[in-house]
Order: structure tokens, then sequence, then C-alpha cells
């Protein structure tokens, strides 16, 4: 039976820097990294000692990656480019499993919330927008598993690690009979992940999310926005990660 060990990570640099220690103990066969098909080219030339900054650059240049949707994902990431050369595995074992169409429905929804961030700022939360968006990157994540665990299952060697791998696609990875395995480097735990998890049991449990959790956990992610303005976006999550693991909101410090 294979075997694949999940790493869940958060989007910051310091988080996958955590995850390139736990790269560089070797031990698998593949890795499966959560950028697109149409990346892995790009991905592997950095494994070969391609400087990150011209494959990314290389990448812009052909529309592969989009500013500012991908800046942050790109910026987190340089922790885990500067590792790939030092891996134990040759370039061909190094894989991007995202299906390019599921990266381009991420991209609306993030500009989606950004209009909507902007229109809560201004005092008004239009929750059933806020549900409606979020159900969409939930069953974009569905609907694309299947064809990212085909594609991982058909490439994976006998012990495999991977990035990031979303729930469903783990869970259609067990259904072709990979054993799977999780290592919680950083729980994601911003306002809209939060509020995603619950919508994600609304359309599983049917739990309703009521009004007044949306709008709570929307003003949660204003303030987690102006703080991320003051802060930057690594230290504002960072900081988020201290009041959420003492339970504090930032609102009432």
């Amino acid at each position: 039976m294979k075997e694949i060990t999940n790493l869940i990570t958060i989007n910051t640099g310091y988080s996958k820097k955590k995850a390139t220690e736990i790269l560089k103990g070797g031990g698998y066969d593949a890795l499966f990294m959560d950028f697109t098909r149409n990346q892995e080219t790009f991905i592997r030339d950095i494994a070969k000692g391609v400087e990150p900054e011209l494959a990314v650059e290389h990448m812009k240049d052909l529309g592969l990656v989009k500013e500012p949707e991908d800046t942050q994902f790109f910026r987190a990431a340089k922790p885990l480019f500067e590792s790939l050369p030092s891996l134990d595995l040759e370039d061909t074992d190094i894989y991007c499993y995202k299906e390019e169409a599921s990266l381009i429905l991420s991209r609306d929804v993030a500009v989606r919330i950004l209009i909507l961030t902007a229109k809560a700022g201004a005092g008004k939360i239009e929750v059933e927008e806020w549900k409606e968006v979020m159900k969409d990157d939930i069953y974009n994540e569905i609907e694309s598993a299947e064809g990212e665990a085909e594609y991982i299952a058909d490439r994976a060697e006998k012990k495999n690690i991977c990035l990031d791998a979303s729930e469903e696609l783990l869970t259609s990875l067990s259904g072709l009979d990979f054993r799977v395995k999780e290592i919680v480097v950083d729980k994601p735990c911003k306002p809209l992940d939060i509020l995603a998890e619950k919508i994600k049991r609304e359309i599983m449990a049917g739990e309703v999310v009521n009004a007044e959790e949306v709008k709570g956990l929307v003003g949660d992610h204003l303030r987690f926005v102006e703080m991320i303005m003051e802060k930057g976006y690594e230290e504002a999550y960072r900081m988020w990660q201290e009041f959420q693991s003492s339970q504090i909101s930032p609102g009432m410090r």
C-alpha cells in the first residue's frame, strides 16, 4: 500500500520554513506541492538550481502567476523554493498537483472577498453574499478533489509527502488505497478559515450558520485586515495565532 503524508501549513514564510525542516528529513520518494500543473516545470527548474525569482518572473511573463492575487502565496513559498535543490529527490520526483481551473476559481473568490471586505468596512455586511462566496470556494475544493487525487495516484511512489491537500483530496486518496497521514505544522485560524469550516458543516451536515455568526467572523476578519495593514501579513498572522491560542479576541485587548 502506498503512503502519503500531508503537511498542513498556513500561508506564511515562517510556516513554510517549518515545513522545509520536515522535508529535509527525507524518508519519502515523491513530493507533491500545491502549485498548479502548468507551473510544475518552473518548480522543477528551481529544484535544479534556477534562482526562484527568475522562475517566478518567467511565470508572471507567461500569465501563470497573477498579482496581487498570488503575491503572498509565492512570497510565503520562498523557504520552500530555497530548500528544493538540497532535498534528497530528483527534480522529476517533484510534482504540482493543483488543477489550473481550480486556481482560476480561487482567484475569483479572492477578488469577491476583497469587494465584500470593502463593503463590510463601510458598515454593510452582506451575510448571504459572504455565505455564497465561501460555498463557492468549498465546492471548488470538492469538485477538484477527484482529479487531483488521480493525478497524485498516477505518479506516486511507495512513500510520498504532500503540501496542504484538502480534506476532500485526502478522502479521495484513501478511496484509492493510500494510507494517509497528516502533520499539522500550523493550523489555519484566520476568521475566514473559521467561517469556511462552519459553512462546510452547513453544506455537509446541515448545521446552519446564522447571520450573527457570519457578522461576528466578518468583524474579526476586518480586525485582522487592519492588523495586516499595520504590521504586515506575516506578523499579523503570528499575532492572530497568539490571540487564538489564548482565546482572546484582538478587539478585546
